[in-house]
């Protein structure tokens, strides 16, 4: 047997067996559980986002058993050291090891932050294909969920709009937030009024609004935090409220279907923030 394959520097390993003249690959990776569907009475199918693979479906024989022959139960957002197979030509492999590193207690004490994660594994079900890499999203997405965990209710907010903002940037739908979408005039203070326009996917000045029926009138505290996120902790309610609003709406506008989980953010928003 060959020794195991390190694929660009990443925690990945790769060891290649033949059996019957079928290539089968056991790989290691790290990865966060983002869905998960009951195949039996005994498994389950469950799609993890990884660090070296990107998003990848695995059936987890077993693993419903009251003696799983996984360490630990398989839940949405919790993050793990993976060992799976994948045969040559097959989309879907097999589980066969499951080390979680990071459990989501304090989330799941939490009725916004456990909402919020669950939007976000959903977002990146959504925006991700299957066996397309994205580190940096991968580190993201876990620093949002010990975000969520180690902090108050307060701050979901803001630590969710900061991860859907890079979600969309990776996923290559980033809006245009440091000009106007239509005729590339730089923003500023100067606007007097600002947009919002969800098929240019961006800000819109006042001279350029009028050609977009489907535009939303920003107040300027909301239009200078998408400009500028590192401002959004000193960022009042409202405006927190009304950039989450407008972030699900364009991600539906961009997914072309709105988020399952969308409303019960929405409805939280409103009296947990």
């Amino acid at each position: 047997m060959p020794p195991p394959v390190i694929l660009n520097g990443a925690q990945r390993s790769e060891e290649f067996v033949s059996i019957d003249r079928v290539i089968m690959a056991l790989i290691k990776d790290k990865g966060i559980c983002i869905r998960s569907t009951d195949y039996s009475e005994s498994s389950q199918i469950l799609t993890f986002f990884t660090l070296s693979s990107g998003k990848i479906s695995l059936i987890a024989k077993g693993s419903r058993r009251t003696k799983s022959p996984f360490s630990a139960p398989i839940e949405i957002c919790s993050v793990a050291d993976l060992v799976y197979s994948l045969r040559e030509n097959e989309k879907m492999g097999t589980l066969t090891e499951f080390n979680p590193t990071f459990f989501c207690i304090g989330i799941r004490k939490k009725l916004l932050a456990l909402n919020a994660a669950f939007f976000a594994a959903e977002l990146l079900n959504l925006s991700t294909k299957e066996h397309d890499p994205h580190p940096e999203l991968f580190e993201q997405s876990v620093l949002l969920l010990q975000r969520l965990d180690e902090n108050p209710e307060n701050k979901v907010l803001p630590f969710l709009i900061l991860f859907e903002l890079s979600l969309l940037m990776y996923a290559g739908s980033q809006p245009l937030t440091d000009i106007c979408a239509n005729c590339k005039r730089k923003f500023d203070a100067n606007w007097k009024q600002y947009y919002f326009s969800l098929s240019s996917g961006g800000l819109v000045c006042r001279d350029c609004e009028p050609a977009f029926i489907d535009k939303k009138i920003l107040p300027y505290e909301a239009a200078l935090i998408l400009n500028n996120p590192q401002k959004i902790f000193d960022a009042q309610k409202n405006s927190l409220i009304q950039i989450e609003k407008l972030l699900i709406d364009y991600m539906t506008y961009v997914l072309e279907k709105k988020p399952r989980t969308a409303q019960m953010i929405l409805q939280l928003i409103r009296t947990t923030v």
